[in-house]
C-alpha cells in the first residue's frame, strides 16, 4: 500500500446537502446528485504524415442532474417548473425572468443563481463544497400517475441543470 494514502476509507455516498436558492422546497427533497463529469475538447495538429491530438483550451461539463422526491402538493415541482418557465417565456416576453414565489433574490433581472453541494465523510463531516456557478434548469421530469399504483412508493421526479463551471474545495 502507499505510504502516501492514509486514509484508506472508501467515500460515504449517501450523506451530502444540496442548497438551490430558487428552490428552497426541492432542498430537502433530493434524493440523488451527481457530481458532474468534465471533458476537455482536444485539437489536432496535422503534418503530411500524421495528425496529432493536443489538449484543448475548453472545458465541457455536463448537465448537473438531481432526483427529488414530490411532495403532496407538487410545490418542489411547480418551483422548478416556475424557473424553467421564466427561462423559456412560452406565452409571451413578460413571463422572462419573472419567478413570484422566490423571496431571497438579490437582483430581479438574475434568472441564475449558485448552487451549493457539500459532501460528508463517514462521521458525518462535510469534507468537500461544491459550488456551480450560474445555475438555471434545463429539464424537470415526468410526474407518473397511474390508478393501479398501490401508492407504497413515493413520488420521484429528475431536474438537470447547466451552469458555467464549478469549483471544489477541501473544507477539511
Amino acid at each position: 500500500m502507499d505510504p502516501a494514502v492514509h486514509n484508506v476509507n472508501l467515500m460515504n455516498t449517501q450523506v451530502f446537502q444540496l442548497a438551490i436558492p430558487y428552490t428552497p422546497s426541492v432542498n430537502e427533497y433530493v434524493q440523488s446528485v451527481s457530481l458532474p463529469g468534465v471533458t476537455l475538447g482536444e485539437a489536432f495538429m496535422e503534418n503530411p504524415l500524421i495528425k496529432s491530438p493536443e489538449p484543448g483550451d475548453k472545458l465541457i461539463y455536463s448537465p448537473l442532474a438531481i432526483t427529488f422526491l414530490v411532495d403532496e402538493e407538487l410545490k418542489n415541482w411547480q418551483e422548478l417548473y416556475s424557473w424553467l418557465k421564466s427561462l423559456g417565456f412560452p406565452t409571451d416576453m413578460t413571463q422572462y425572468g419573472v419567478l413570484p414565489h422566490l423571496l431571497n433574490r438579490v437582483d430581479d433581472d438574475r434568472v441564475v443563481c449558485d448552487i451549493t453541494m457539500l459532501i460528508y465523510n463517514n462521521q458525518t463531516t462535510p469534507i468537500l463544497k461544491t459550488i456551480f456557478f450560474d445555475c438555471f434548469p434545463i429539464s424537470i421530469g415526468d410526474i407518473p400517475l397511474n390508478v393501479a399504483d398501490t401508492g407504497s412508493q413515493p413520488t420521484i421526479s429528475t431536474a438537470d441543470f447547466m451552469y458555467r463551471s464549478y469549483e471544489v474545495t477541501p473544507i477539511i
